[in-house]
């Protein structure tokens, strides 16, 4: 058949997790099915039923509904239905599984007598079941009840109660289903109806009934929508996605970012909009705020003037002393989205970015993608996530917590209690592939209604999300104290101040963190301009280095090891910057030495080779290694140890290729100490460098 012209009735509907996925009995037109007073393609919700015609100019009319079936489980699409006129060997029926009439299925009857089942793949016509005559067809003037059941692997195909064809199930073109009438046609439908047979919710944890969901109240919520909340990692922070506001920036006022800051008594302060050049034009939303606050990664793009350039993409901005930069473009290779929506979350250390977009691998509406960082600062092509994680419908707003580990995200797809629910899901290996099966966060956050969105400050007790039950107008943030069973895994936040060592000041610089086991940067961070303050936040199981960089400036480098018992703390640690002058002192932190051994372990090398760099770049330079220990023990074998290990690093030195005339080696046994408190002796056992010429 030649299609002289389409008419194509869209409504999106994410399905609820119940049996009745979609029921219309067109008592009323409260869901909008399009209706037209055209006689060549009349349409009237009418009398408890649908009319639809045809007459011979139109080939056919065509209706669908967005209507999210996992086809993995059994299903089964129903549509009472009855002609009233027109040419009788002229068909109507059921469209299933369809992206549009050019890549659909379809069901259909004649009031002669007649049943097929089609297809058409990319506007070509291919027969399943080619017209039969079947004595279960009623004729002109009578309702005939149409059923496709999924049962198994088999689709079987009903007309008033009577089996008439069987074939294999084998996928969906898309998610539309709905009905259909072939030229000079008059069709009433009566009802339709999608439905599939339950499944069993698995639950992340048992129900407590005395945690309950709290509204942040007026000063985080409005009559307006607020969406995409992001909790800073210190819990001090709230930023929200703010809709149609009157105090939102542009003619559409569409979507502004605005920000709450906690209060002494642990309320939430009146929230304020973050202004230019965070917001424009555009549709606006925090993604991730680094755990040092002074860094967002935003959702959409910026032109140079901080106006609005596109909604697909993502861009990143940073605290200065004036105040946020203007956004700039964070590369993703090869993107691309067909959805018109798209969320995403940033790993701590910003290797790795978790999307959830669509394109041509998608499994549903929407998948969940994962894309690494490159050596230019760029994201490699998305990879999709599988189908774990990836469900037929929509899967979205992704949040990775602080642990890198726990993975919160919502889905129409996995099951669930209503519209949209939120799962968590951890991590298996390193390829962020793997992951364990989904699990719904239960009735304490979840409802029939849409919830979604979900963050976490670096604690991960307390959880922020979206919902609309219980909210004073449209979506609304609210808070949960979360039990046990759904918090990630513990981390440490480090916090303090970057501090010039000569003046005490305040320094602008750049954080590094490391695995000292494999001298592998696992993070970066930025101090606050005016403040010089920072944080970073580390998983457990591993031991870290950690350092400031500003130009002029030489580090001491710090380190912490996390192998130990597994709690959530917050460690202060302020982080010193050494004018690089000649005569100035740096303790090098970071080289440890087997027990009473000159023996340099291998998590050394991380800071002996930045040592080897600098010297590379500065090639005047000269310094004296000093060794140091406590002043417990024998003097002279304290004093030789120190020698020895000074002897370590500066063989190190000239291995690496740094000339030998370039270095002394001093041994100082515990002449020298940095304390007298018994608990902090540790620190007098060092090897520091001081600059004799540069």
């Amino acid at each position: 058949m030649i299609f002289i012209t389409l008419l194509l009735s869209i409504n999106y509907i994410y399905a609820q997790k119940s049996e009745i996925l979609y029921h219309e009995d067109f008592t009323d037109n409260s869901e909008k099915w399009e209706e037209s007073t055209d006689p060549a393609q009349f349409a009237k919700v009418t009398g408890g039923a649908y009319l639809i015609k045809t007459n011979e100019t139109l080939a056919l009319r065509w209706f669908g509904r967005q209507v999210f079936i996992d086809y993995r489980e059994d299903f089964k699409i129903y549509a009472k239905m009855k002609q009233i006129g027109g040419f009788e060997n002229q068909g109507y029926g059921i469209v299933w599984g369809s992206k549009g009439w050019e890549d659909s299925f379809f069901f259909s009857i004649t009031s002669s007598g007649y049943f097929n089942v089609g297809t058409y793949n990319l506007g070509e016509y291919a027969d399943i079941k080619e017209w039969t005559k079947s004595s279960a067809i009623k004729g002109l003037g009578t309702y005939n009840d149409l059923l496709i059941e999924k049962s198994g692997i088999n689709l079987n195909f009903y007309i008033n109660d009577t089996k008439v064809y069987t074939c294999d199930f084998k996928y969906f073109k898309g998610q539309l289903h709905g009905f259909m009438i072939f030229q000079n046609v008059s069709v009433l439908i009566d009802e339709f109806k999608v439905t599939k047979t339950p499944r069993e919710i698995e639950v992340a944890s048992h129900e407590f009934s005395s945690l309950t969901k709290k509204n942040l109240g007026s000063n985080v919520n409005s009559q307006y929508s607020e969406i995409a909340p992001i909790i800073s990692p210190d819990g001090n922070t709230l930023f929200v996605g703010r809709i149609y506001h009157p105090k939102n920036t542009g003619t559409l006022k569409e979507c502004d970012i605005w920000y709450s800051e906690k209060q002494a008594d642990g309320s939430w302060g009146k929230a304020k909009n973050i202004g230019y050049p965070i917001n424009n034009e555009g549709v606006n939303v925090v993604i991730t705020v680094t755990p040092d606050g002074n860094s967002l990664l935003l959702e959409g793009l910026y032109n140079s003037d901080g106006s609005h350039k596109s909604e697909k993409g993502i861009s990143l901005s940073y605290k200065t002393d004036k105040g946020w930069s203007i956004p700039q473009e964070v590369k993703v290779k090869n993107y691309v989205n067909h959805n018109i929506y798209e969320t995403y979350c940033l790993t701590n250390d910003r290797s790795v970015l978790i999307l959830a977009i669509q394109t041509d691998d998608t499994y549903g509406d929407m998948d969940l993608y994962v894309s690494f960082k490159q050596a230019d600062g760029s994201y490699s092509e998305p990879k999709n996530m599988g189908p774990i994680l990836n469900t037929f419908a929509g899967d979205g707003t992704p949040f990775l917590a602080q642990d890198n580990t726990t993975l919160y995200f919502s889905s129409y797809g996995q099951n669930g209690y209503g519209s949209s629910d939120i799962f968590m899901t951890k991590r298996l290996d390193d390829t962020w592939l793997n992951w364990s099966k989904p699990k719904n966060l239960g009735t304490n956050i979840n409802t029939a209604d849409w919830d979604t969105y979900f963050s976490l400050d670096a604690e991960g007790k307390t959880a922020y999300f979206v919902s609309t039950s219980g909210s004073y107008g449209q979506e609304d943030i609210f808070e949960l104290k979360l039990e046990e069973e759904l918090q990630p895994d513990p981390v440490v936040l480090i916090y303090g101040k970057v501090l010039n060592d000569s003046t005490g000041r305040p320094i602008a610089a750049t954080i590094t963190y490391e695995d000292l086991s494999t001298s592998k940067e696992v993070g970066v961070a930025q101090s606050d301009p005016l403040t010089g303050e920072y944080k970073i936040v580390l998983p457990y199981g591993k031991k870290y280095g950690f350092r400031a960089n500003a130009t002029n400036y030489l580090a001491e480098n710090e380190n912490i090891d996390l192998t130990g018992i597994k709690e959530y703390k917050e460690i202060e640690r302020n982080l010193k910057l050494v004018p690089f002058t000649i005569g100035e002192t740096i303790v090098l932190n970071n080289i440890f030495f087997a027990q009473a051994s000159a023996e340099l372990l291998s998590t050394s090398n991380a800071e002996l080779d930045r040592l080897v760099e600098l010297m590379k770049k500065f090639k005047d330079m000269e310094i004296e290694i000093g060794g140091h220990t406590d002043n417990i023990g024998d003097a002279a074998k304290l004093l030789t140890l120190s020698e020895q290990r000074a002897e370590a690093v500066k063989k190190y030195l000239i291995t690496a290729g740094i000339a030998e005339k370039r270095i002394t080696a001093v041994g100082y046994g515990g002449t020298k100490p940095l304390t007298t408190a018994d608990k902090e002796r540790a620190k007098n056992r060092r090897v520091e460098f001081k600059i004799i010429k540069k």
